[in-house]
């Protein structure tokens, strides 16, 4: 069967599973973040709003929009070279957008400009190319445009998770799933490894249920990042500790 046509038939079946909150994957597509997506509104992850920090062009939002069609979304990017894009979203899908860092405190902060983009953060010690850009924290964003929760948040920060979610102290107690791309290396001073960004956020009543895209640095093939899902303890989730 042509690839084209397999694509079609899942898609298909996947619109008949949908009331009953199932959902097909190709087998190699199970550690891919669209299946973490997919599994998450599998299980009915309330979500009124997604909070997209590091928006880049916007694809992920698009992609988790195709399993919580009813969402908001609010999508936190500071580059310029990004907005048109973001624009377009807006124009289109009623997406909201915000042209700043999300942190810990409102004002400005140092932005590193990698040249292909998507490596770019903010700037840390020693760092070049940099430019100074808007900081807001998800709080007041939240509260300035009315979008009530629950939420979801999806960061992708290049170690600085920690400021963006210290300012998310309100936002936090009415999210039902964060999503974070966490490192197996300090890859920033005071960034937090993998395990430590997992304790961390036990302290703050979450606890990882998932993950997807695990990758490897090129050198010596080590494990270097993945997203990580992150649930409320309280979620059924973790109800039982039975493998069944």
């Amino acid at each position: 069967m042509p690839e084209t046509l397999k694509g079609f038939a899942r898609r298909t079946a996947n619109r008949l599973l949908h009331p009953l909150g199932l959902h097909l994957l190709r087998r190699d597509r199970e550690f891919e973040m669209d299946g973490l997506l997919a599994r998450a509104a599998a299980r009915e992850t309330a979500i009124r709003t997604w909070i997209d920090i590091g928006a880049s062009d916007g694809s992920w939002s698009l992609g988790a929009r195709r399993h919580f069609r009813s969402a908001n979304f609010m999508l936190f990017e500071p580059l310029a070279e990004r907005q048109a894009a973001l624009n377009v979203l807006g124009q289109r899908h009623g997406f909201h957008h915000i042209a700043a860092v999300a942190g810990s405190a409102p004002g400005t902060v140092a932005f590193s400009i990698d040249p292909a983009l998507d490596g770019s953060g903010v700037a840390g010690p020693g760092a070049t190319a940099t430019r100074s850009v808007p900081m807001d924290t998800i709080d007041r964003a939240l509260a300035a445009r009315g979008l009530a929760g629950p939420y979801g948040i999806k960061l992708d920060t290049h170690g600085y998770e920690l400021p963006v979610l210290e300012g998310a102290a309100h936002v936090l107690t009415q999210t039902n799933l964060l999503i974070i791309e966490a490192y197996n290396f300090t890859i920033t001073p005071g960034s937090l490894r993998f395990h430590e960004l997992c304790a961390w956020l036990e302290t703050k009543g979450f606890r990882c249920c998932d993950l997807a895209d695990p990758m490897r640095r090129p050198g010596d093939d080590a494990l270097w990042q993945m997203d990580l899902a992150f649930a409320p303890v309280t979620s059924p989730l973790f109800a039982s500790n039975r493998y069944d």
